[in-house]
């Protein structure tokens, strides 16, 4: 569960800046699922990219020199499987199916340019609902916080 990682952000001192939600903020909520080619449109795309432009001009920010304050920004969390903030997987419709592939959401694709772009070298790890994978993505999810802060 996602609680899990927000425990983990809480027990090291490490505050967090959510990201807007492509996916409710054009369809709202409820909206049938998707895969990422379900939500493959231009207009969909142009949304993350605006989104990750807000992101990485919120870095930028807390990066900066010459502030009063130090701030590390030790990690982007995504949520493994999602269209949009998949980090190492995401939903693909193969045939007719819906499936897990390797790659990353369209959100998490276009920050990752971004960052790129703007030269924000900040790891992106993914968070797996899935209680089997959930573990091992909180240990390393404790160790960059731990290092980072």
């Amino acid at each position: 569960m996602l609680q899990d990682a927000v425990e983990v952000l809480l027990r090291n001192g490490v505050g967090a800046v959510q990201m807007e939600c492509p996916e409710f903020s054009l369809y709202g909520n409820p909206r049938p699922p998707r895969s990422k080619d379900g939500y493959d449109t231009p207009e969909f795309r142009q949304r993350c990219r605006g989104i990750a432009e807000h992101a990485c001009d919120l870095m930028d920010r807390y990066l900066a020199k010459g502030s009063d304050f130090e701030v590390t920004i030790v990690a982007v969390v995504g949520v493994e499987n999602s269209p949009s903030c998949g980090v190492s997987r995401a939903p693909r419709t193969v045939e007719g199916e819906t499936v897990s592939r390797q790659g990353r959401g369209h959100l998490m694709d276009a920050l990752e340019a971004e960052m790129r772009r703007r030269v924000i070298d900040v790891p992106m790890i993914g968070v797996s609902l899935n209680p089997k994978e959930r573990e091992d993505c909180l240990r390393r999810l404790e160790t960059l916080c731990s290092e980072g802060v």
